[in-house]
Order: structure tokens, then C-alpha cells, then sequence
């Protein structure tokens, strides 16, 4: 097939698509020497019209998209290029996406699909659970019997861990806080809200990828930023709503995360009290447990 360059002046409108959510990232334009480093670097170059040159997405900011794949629309005279976003931020506004505003929504309310409430009986209580869906990622809120009926009730938001939750790594506290957190609403009443950004939202083939640095001697912030991403690119603005939803005003945290305390307390939800989440160290994770502490500030 032959790309039509001679439409619009050597240029061809590129849309770029995250790879696995199908998320519209962002809008382009490449010409003849943008597409073909494109194809021959396998990271998207685009043609800026306003410095009138090539230019490397994230040759700066270091958010560069990866070429997953690359296909043609019918009149051969649009590009859409599905890639991995690296850094989650593909919008010089700091956004993921350029396209986070809605013309017929004023509010730019998030569009979040949530499920019936249903039973759940568990090896630590029985629980009601609800089920939220922002863009691909399902959130959890696990609830006890009661929670409708306490006023200020300990809250849990538990970030994703596949490898801690399901599988019992010893690399990490995650299995250890979520036990920790369900038994506590389980015994005292309150909720948890399973987030899912795994890896600190970076994806699980990105954190392995962060475990194989770390295996190196890098420890897991010096990992993630040598990947191109943030020390912690997760976003609560889906816990947020979530917890808007069931109508909590107020909530005793259970969290060491003091950027999580600050995000709730900014969003208007009063942070009656906190309880640590600490769990028993082992020789696996106390490295992790330590840079969490020394260089992200948690109160360990």
C-alpha cells in the first residue's frame, strides 16, 4: 500500500491508540521522513507544525510511544498507530490523553459504569461487593454488612498486586495489607476498595520488567524511572468517585501513603483518623519496604 503524502501538503493525520485499552491517546501528523523513522525506530517520530520539524514524542518529557503496529485507513490518506505509551502521560498538559475533555459534558464528569451489589462469603466474613468500570480498569469496593450504618468507617484502598495477592510473593507487603485490611472490616466494619493499577499502574509486563531491574540491584523507584515512568503513576480519581458514590464524607484510612492522605483530603473526603497498614517484615522485602519509606515518604 502507498500513503497518500501529497493530500495535505506531505502531511497525513496520525491518531495514536494505547496498546491493550484501545484509550485515543492523541492526534499527529508525520510526513515522508517522520514515517519512515518511524517504521525504522520502531518509537513514534511525528512532523511539528508549530516548530515545522521532526520530532520524537517524548524526546523531552521521555514519554515516548513504542510502535506496537501501524495501519492504514481506506483512502491510504490516515495513519492510526497503536503503541505503548511509556510514562502513562501522553498530553503536554500531564494527562494521559489529549481528548480528557467532553464538549457535551461541561463537568467532565468521569463515565464510569458500576455493578448491582451482590454477596460475597469469604474465609474472613461475609461482605456485600460492588463493581466499578473506568475506561479498562475494574475497581472493587468490598464492604461489610454494616457499612451503610457507620458514620465514619475505616477505609482500605489496596492497589492492585497480582503477584502479592494471588500468588504470595515475599518480594512486597501487599498480600500481608490486604489481609490485614479485610480483617479489619470484617471485625470492626468499613471498606475496601480493590484499585486496579497494577504495579503502581504501570501494568503488569512493566513491573515484571521493573522485578528484572531490581534483580540487577535497582530498587523499585530507580526501576520504574529507568523504565520512563513516574515513581508512582497511579491516578485515585476513580476512588474518588467511588467513594462520592456510597456517600462517605468521612473515613478512618488505613494507609502509610501520605500522598494517598493528601489526595482525599483535597478531594473533600476528611480523613477522621489513620491506621497504619504495617505487616511483618521479611528478608525479601525489606529493601522495598525501606526505599518505600526513604524515598516515597512512607510512614514506615
Amino acid at each position: 500500500m502507498n500513503i497518500d503524502f501529497k493530500k495535505s501538503n506531505g502531511l497525513v493525520p496520525v491518531i495514536a491508540q494505547e496498546y491493550g485499552t484501545n484509550e485515543i491517546l492523541m492526534l499527529g501528523y508525520m510526513n515522508k521522513e517522520a514515517f519512515d523513522l518511524t517504521i525504522e525506530t520502531k518509537i513514534i517520530h511525528y512532523f511539528s507544525r508549530s516548530k515545522n520539524r521532526i520530532w520524537k514524542k517524548g524526546e523531552e518529557s521521555g514519554h515516548i510511544q513504542k510502535l506496537i503496529d501501524l495501519r492504514v485507513d481506506c483512502d491510504e490518506d490516515t495513519l492510526l498507530v497503536i503503541v505503548e505509551q511509556i510514562g502513562n502521560t501522553a498530553c503536554h498538559t500531564g494527562t494521559k490523553s489529549c481528548f480528557f475533555r467532553s464538549y457535551l459534558d461541561k463537568e467532565n464528569k468521569k463515565n464510569i459504569i458500576s455493578s448491582k451489589i451482590a454477596n460475597l462469603p469469604t474465609k474472613y466474613g461475609t461482605f456485600d461487593i460492588k463493581a466499578y468500570k473506568d475506561g479498562s480498569q475494574e475497581h472493587l469496593a468490598i464492604m461489610s454488612k454494616n457499612f451503610s450504618q457507620i458514620e465514619i468507617p475505616m477505609v482500605r484502598i489496596h492497589s492492585e498486586c497480582l503477584t502479592g495477592d494471588a500468588i504470595g510473593s515475599l518480594k512486597c507487603d501487599c498480600n500481608n495489607q490486604l489481609d490485614l485490611a479485610l480483617e479489619l472490616i470484617s471485625a470492626q466494619g468499613g471498606l475496601v476498595i480493590y484499585h486496579r493499577q497494577e504495579g503502581r499502574n504501570i501494568g503488569l509486563v512493566n513491573k515484571i520488567n521493573a522485578y528484572n531491574l531490581q534483580d540487577q540491584g535497582f530498587n523499585t523507584v530507580e526501576a520504574n524511572l529507568k523504565l520512563g515512568f513516574k515513581e508512582d503513576e497511579r491516578d485515585y480519581k476513580a476512588v474518588e468517585y467511588i467513594l462520592k458514590e456510597l456517600g462517605l464524607k468521612k473515613m478512618r484510612l488505613i494507609t502509610n501513603n501520605p500522598r494517598k492522605i493528601n489526595f482525599f483530603e483535597n478531594s473533600g473526603i476528611e480523613i477522621v483518623e489513620r491506621i497504619p497498614a504495617i505487616t511483618k517484615i521479611n528478608k525479601f522485602n525489606e529493601n522495598y519496604l525501606k526505599t518505600k519509606k526513604d524515598e516515597l515518604g512512607h510512614l514506615l
